[in-house]
C-alpha cells in the first residue's frame, strides 16, 4: 500500500488477514496517533516485516511514543522500517517487547542521540544518513554489551569523528561482521581503530566528508578482516599513508577496493610493496585511481578477479599475470588502450573458455595490430553483445563497432594484389592534394598559439575588481559539470587550478553536504564562491541539474555579472544542444575550448589563470 495517500487506517483492517506476512504502508499520510490505531490490527498475526518509512510530513524533530509498538508484541515480526520521520533522539526500549525484531532500519532521519538499551537481539542496525557524531554506548553499566547479537552496522552519512570510538567498545561488539563508515567526517583512520572488533570480515572506509584522509599506521590492524573498501578524492601522498605497512596487519583479506584515490604518482614497484602482503587476495578493484600501469599481481595465484576500470593505462604485459592461474574476469573499460595483442596476456588465460575480459570504451587504433584480437572477441561474441567496442581512429572508422572492419583489415593487413596497390596509389596522390588543408588543421592551436604571444607580448591592461563581501567567500570557484566527466575534472581542472595554483574549488560530488536540498547546495555554493566555471560537454547538455546551472549563469549575466562566468568547452558538443541562452553565453563571457595539442593546452590554462587572478 505504498504512495495510497493513506490518512487513516481501522483497527479492525488487518484483524481480517491473520495470516498476512509482509506490509507496505511507506509514503502515505499518517499521524502517528492514526498509525497506533492500524497497528492493532496485527496483534496476534503473522506478520514479518513491516515498513512504515515516510509518513510522517512534520518538519518538526520527532521522538517514538513509548507505546506505539505495543500491539505488535504477540507478533513474529522480524523486520522493521523508519526512515525519515524526522526523528532526532531514538530509545531502544522502544522495541523492547518486539522479541522476534533482529532488522532494524532508522536511516534517513536526524538521529543524533541513541541509546541501544532494549536492542539485545538485533542482528542488524541502519543508521544511515542521519547526525550522529559519536557511536551510540554499546556497553551497560557493568560494561558488558547491550547488542550482544549485532552482526551488521551501517553507520555512512553521519557525522563521526573519531574512528578509536570501535577499539573503545569493540568488546561489547563480539558479533559485528560488517561495518560501513563511509562519507563521514573522519579525517583520520587512527591506529588500532578496529583490532577489537573480533569477528569483523567486512570493512566500508570510503569517500569521507573531509578534503583531506589520513590512515595511520596499524589503522587497519584486524586478523579477521576478509573484505576492505576504501575511497578517496585525495592524492596519494606520503601524508596520506605508508604503502609499506598499510595492509601489514590485515593479510586475511580476499577482496580490496580502493577506489577513488590519486596514484597517478605511484609506480609499479610502489604497488607491488603496498599490497605485497596479501597473499591470499582473491578480487582486486583498483577503479578511478589515474593508475597509469597494470599492478603487478604475478604473486596472487588466488586472484579470480582484477578490476581496472577508469584509470589511465595504455598498455598491459602479459608478464604481470604470469602466476595467476586463477584469474577468470578482467576489466579494463574505460582506460587509454589503443589496442589488444596476442601477447597481452599469456596463452593459458587466451585459451581459459571461462576467461571474461572487458576492454569496452577505450580508444581503439583500429588497425592490423588489432586484428587478431577483433577475431578472438567475434568468436566469443563479446562485441556483439556488447556496443561499446568501438573504433577510435582512423578518423573515417571513428565510433563504429570494432567486428564492422574485420574485412577490410583482412585485406590491408596481408598480401594484396596489383590492383589494389593501383587504386591505393591514387588515393595517394588525392591525400598529398588535400595534405596542406590537414595541416593547417592539424597545427590550429600552434598558430592560435603564436598569434596569442605577440598580442599579448607587450599590451597592458587596466584592470578593476568589484567590491565583494569576503565574508560570505568560501571558495574561489564553483565548478558546474556532469558526473561522467568526473575524470578530466580531478586529473586537469583539480590538478592545475588546486594542486599547483592553490586555488579553492567548490565541487558538487566533495563540497555538497547530503544533508541539504540538491538545489539548496547549487545556490549557497554558488553564492560562496568568487568565480563561476562551467565545464560544457554533451554529458552535460543532457543532464537537467546541469542545465539548471546554465540558467543560473544566465541570470548572472543579465545582472551584470558576466565577468564572473568562465566556460570550458570539452570536446565537440552537438548543435542541437545550442540554444538561445547558450549562444548569449559564449559570445558575452571568456571561454577556452580543451584540446589535447600542446600549445592549445598552454593558451587554455592562460586564459583560465588569468580569469582566476581578476
Amino acid at each position: 500500500m505504498k504512495r495510497c495517500q493513506i490518512k487513516y487506517i481501522s483497527p479492525k483492517a488487518f484483524a481480517l488477514i491473520p495470516n498476512i506476512h509482509t506490509v507496505d504502508l511507506s509514503f502515505n499520510n499518517l499521524t502517528i496517533s492514526a498509525l497506533r490505531q492500524g497497528l492493532k490490527g496485527f496483534n496476534g498475526s503473522s506478520i514479518e516485516h513491516l515498513d512504515i518509512s515516510n509518513i510522517i510530513s512534520s518538519k518538526k524533530p520527532q521522538t517514538l511514543p513509548r507505546h506505539l509498538f505495543r500491539s505488535l508484541q504477540n507478533t513474529k515480526l522480524t523486520s522493521l522500517k523508519i526512515r525519515s520521520w524526522n526523528l532526532n533522539e531514538v530509545n531502544g526500549n522502544i522495541f523492547q517487547n518486539l522479541s522476534c525484531l533482529h532488522t532494524l532500519d532508522l536511516s534517513m532521519n536526524k538521529i543524533y542521540s541513541f541509546k541501544m538499551k532494549g536492542l539485545s537481539k538485533i542482528r542488524l542496525l541502519n543508521l544511515t544518513w542521519n547526525k550522529m557524531i559519536y557511536l551510540p554506548e554499546m556497553c551497560n553499566n557493568q560494561n558488558r554489551s547491550l547488542v550482544p547479537k549485532l552482526n551488521k552496522l551501517y553507520l555512512a552519512i553521519n557525522h563521526l569523528l573519531d574512528s578509536q570510538d570501535f577499539q573503545k567498545q569493540g568488546h561489547c561488539l563480539p558479533n559485528l561482521f560488517y561495518l560501513n563508515l563511509s562519507f563521514n567526517l573522519l579525517d583520520r583512520i587512527k591506529s588500532n581503530s578496529f583490532s577489537t572488533l573480533k569477528k569483523l570480515g567486512i570493512l566500508r572506509i570510503g569517500n569521507m566528508l573531509t578534503y583531506d584522509l589520513v590512515i595511520e599506521e596499524d589503522a587497519l590492524n584486524s586478523k579477521t578482516l576478509k573484505m576492505l573498501f576504501l575511497g578517496s578524492y585525495k592524492r596519494v601522498s606520503k601524508d596520506t599513508f605508508n604503502p609499506k605497512t598499510l595492509f601489514k596487519k590485515c593479510r586475511q583479506l580476499t577482496r580490496l577496493e580502493m577506489s577513488k584515490f590519486d596514484f597517478s604518482d605511484f609506480s609499479i614497484e610502489n604497488f607491488r610493496v603496498m599490497i605485497s602482503p596479501l597473499k591470499n587476495l582473491k578480487e582486486l578493484i583498483l577503479r578511478q585511481n589515474n593508475v597509469n600501469n597494470v599492478p603487478d599481481t604475478s604473486n596472487f595465484p588466488n586472484l579470480t578477479f582484477l578490476d581496472l576500470e577508469g584509470n589511465m593505462i595504455r598498455q598491459v604485459h602479459k608478464d604481470f599475470f604470469q602466476n595467476n592461474t586463477q584469474l577468470r574476469s578482467i576489466s579494463l573499460k574505460r582506460n587509454q588502450l589503443t589496442t589488444i595483442r596476442q601477447d597481452t596476456f599469456t596463452d593459458e588465460m587466451w585459451r581459459d573458455p571461462n576467461l571474461s575480459i572487458d576492454i569496452s570504451y577505450n580508444p581503439f587504433a583500429c588497425d592490423c595490430d588489432l586484428e587478431w584480437f577483433i577475431i578472438w572477441a567475434n568468436k566469443k561474441g563479446i562485441i556483439s553483445k556488447n556496443s561499446d567496442y568501438q573504433c577510435y581512429s582512423p578518423e573515417e572508422w571513428k565510433t563504429t563497432r570494432l567486428d564492422i572492419h574485420i574485412q577490410s583489415l583482412k585485406t590491408s593487413c596481408h598480401p594484396v594484389n596489383r590492383v589494389f596497390i593501383t587504386v591505393l596509389t591514387i588515393f595517394s596522390f588525392m591525400f598529398i592534394f588535400l595534405f596542406g588543408l590537414i595541416l593547417a588543421w592539424k597545427l590550429r592551436w600552434d598558430i592560435k598559439y603564436y598569434l596569442h604571444t605577440c598580442r599579448w607580448k607587450d599590451e597592458r591592461r587596466s584592470r578593476y575588481q568589484k567590491i565583494i563581501d569576503n565574508e560570505l567567500i568560501e571558495y574561489d570557484g564553483f565548478v558546474a559539470y556532469n558526473t561522467r566527466d568526473r575524470k578530466w575534472i580531478m586529473s586537469e581542472l583539480v590538478d592545475v587550478i588546486e594542486q599547483k595554483e592553490h586555488y579553492k574549488l567548490c565541487l558538487h560530488e566533495r563540497n555538497f553536504l547530503p544533508s541539504c536540498a540538491h538545489v539548496d547546495n547549487i545556490l549557497e555554493s554558488i553564492e560562496a564562491s568568487r568565480k563561476f566555471i562551467l565545464v560544457l560537454s554533451n554529458n552535460f547538455m543532457s543532464d537537467q541539474w546541469c542545465n539548471y546551472e546554465a540558467i543560473i549563469a544566465n541570470h548572472k549575466l543579465a545582472d551584470g555579472n558576466g565577468d564572473r562566468i568562465f566556460l570550458i568547452l570539452l570536446g565537440k558538443i552537438n548543435s542541437k544542444h545550442f540554444t538561445t541562452a547558450l549562444k548569449t553565453l559564449l559570445k558575452a563571457v571568456e571561454n577556452a575550448e580543451w584540446t589535447l595539442n600542446e600549445n592549445g593546452k598552454k593558451l587554455f590554462w592562460k586564459k583560465l589563470k588569468r580569469f582566476m587572478e581578476k
